[in-house]
């Protein structure tokens, strides 16, 4: 079963890089994209950040996705409320999310 740790090894191998949820969220926002959006750099990547977050919420059974706009970005519907979660349980289900979709992806 993948861990966070071991995930963190697999992301530094790959990548060269210190894991975070950030990093994980923005690669999730890109590879559902299967590009690089056009815009202003530092913008597309927070809209990929929070592409990926919305992935995992869909994954979660939290969100839908319903369609495109015209420049090619995923519109989403709200299936059901988020809890009110504190900081510690918002990052522990973003983790939880982001090794099972890491986990399925990479075949780890």
């Amino acid at each position: 079963m993948l861990t966070w740790d071991r995930l963190a090894v697999e992301v530094e191998r790959r990548f060269g890089a210190e894991i975070s949820e950030e990093l994980l969220l923005f690669l999730v926002g890109l590879n559902r994209m299967g590009r690089f959006p056009e815009g202003e750099e530092k913008l597309v990547k927070l809209e990929l950040i929070q592409l990926g977050t919305l992935v995992i919420l869909e994954r979660a059974g939290y969100m839908r996705e319903i369609g495109v706009d015209a420049e090619g970005w995923p519109q989403w519907q709200r299936l059901r409320p988020l809890p009110s979660w504190t900081p510690g349980e918002q990052r522990a289900f973003l983790r939880e999310g982001l090794i099972r979709y890491f986990a399925e992806i990479w075949e780890l």
